[in-house]
């Protein structure tokens, strides 16, 4: 399944002005489906957890030192959450806490408001809380819920713990940009240039049907949209439960895009039968997108029971077109991201089909690959 390519040369003034010439914002229910394998049989597991503030995301402000929280959290065959989770040393009282889904250093969506009965000290499931899904029961299996604790100092929170149950693999994920400055064929004039790469988004998923990144099929999403047209993977949390978000350079301090040489880096905590979905925009066009090419648009981090590990094939990402703008010559377009007067701009794209370029009956001219990506399991 995996091979090895060579990596081409940095093009460090390119990318210099690249980032210059990209506005790309920072970033800032799951359906049912019963139908889903949740992976590990976890069923009845209690799992402890430790809160603090240094999980916290964005870091709060003036919490003490022995700010804490303890929780035992289980889940059973059918998604009925069980929890006690107790705080102490916050800078007042407890305001919510939540259980919500998201990678450590990840923040996502709440799932579940927890209640208290004794002025915030400790939290309990309410009796008519909802169940997890089966994707949802997949997020725990895999370390993906955490608890948050709120206070009216730090109303984003103020403490933090992530819920392992310590069955899942951990991964690095590395997205490098190989393309140079002679890859992409422009047909009007003859000549060729670099792909710059944007940020996006990922997802950990047992879909058995597609990745939920670029669900709805027949009209994209308003996260795929906002990196098939401009590079933004922000509306992602909140357009697709699960999703998050890549968005800063390796040896970079802020967001921005890669150019040649450049490269992202995350890392993603797995199970057996879990899947990798991913998007990130093929910047030199008006929506069009890199994305897995096999029938779920995921790619597979599990094979025979073990852990994937080397380069993905070539052939395995492919270009796609999200259909929220009409096409211009790749490279060349007044609407497109590196000449448009601002984001969200051009004609309607007719065809609103999420569709790869093949099926569209598209195609563009490359004299080389563009995008790596490496999968390495960590011991």
């Amino acid at each position: 399944m995996f091979h090895t390519k060579y990596k081409l040369r940095t093009t460090a003034k390119y990318a210099f002005a690249l980032t210059a010439a990209l506005t790309l914002a920072a970033c800032g229910s799951d359906s049912d489906n019963d139908t889903v394998d949740t992976g590990a049989d976890t069923a009845g597991q209690t799992v402890s957890v430790q809160l603090d503030a240094a999980q916290e995301i964005p870091a709060p402000t003036g919490v003490p030192a022995a700010a804490s929280g303890s929780a035992e959290v289980s889940v059973d065959a059918s998604g009925v959450v069980t929890a006690t989770l107790g705080v102490s040393n916050l800078t007042g009282a407890a305001t919510a806490a939540h259980i919500h889904r998201g990678f450590a250093g990840v923040t996502g969506p709440v799932l579940i408001g927890l209640s208290s009965d004794d002025g915030g000290s400790t939290w309990t499931v309410p009796s008519d809380a909802r169940v997890l899904t089966a994707d949802e029961i997949g997020a725990f299996n895999r370390g993906e819920l955490y608890f948050n604790v709120h206070t009216a100092a730090n109303a984003p929170g103020e403490i933090r713990g992530q819920i392992d149950a310590g069955n899942a693999t951990r991964f690095t994920i590395r997205l490098e940009n190989v393309s140079d400055e002679g890859t992409l064929n422009v047909a009007s004039d003859g000549s060729t240039e670099a792909v710059p790469l944007s940020p996006g988004a990922y997802i950990v998923h047992r879909n058995a049907d597609d990745s939920p990144l670029l669900l709805p099929r027949d009209a994209a999403n308003a996260g795929l949209e906002g990196v098939a047209e401009d590079g933004n993977a922000d509306p992602y949390p909140g357009a697709v439960p699960g999703a998050a978000i890549f968005n800063t350079p390796v040896g970079a301090d802020e967001p921005g895009p890669i150019g040649p040489g450049g490269a992202y880096e995350f890392t993603v905590q797995a199970i057996d039968g879990d899947k990798l979905g991913f998007v990130t925009m093929f910047v030199p066009s008006n929506d069009w997108f890199y994305t897995p090419t096999d029938a779920d648009n995921s790619l597979d981090l599990f094979v025979g029971g073990q852990p994937v590990s080397g380069e993905v094939l070539e052939s395995d990402i492919a270009v796609w077109d999200a259909g929220t703008e009409a096409d211009e010559e790749p490279g060349t377009g007044a609407n497109q991201v590196q000449r448009q007067a601002e984001p969200n701009t051009g004609p309607v794209d007719p065809d609103t089909r999420v569709s790869s370029l093949n099926g569209r009956g598209q195609s563009v001219s490359l004299n080389g690959r563009v995008l790596q990506v490496t999968i390495t399991p960590q011991p």
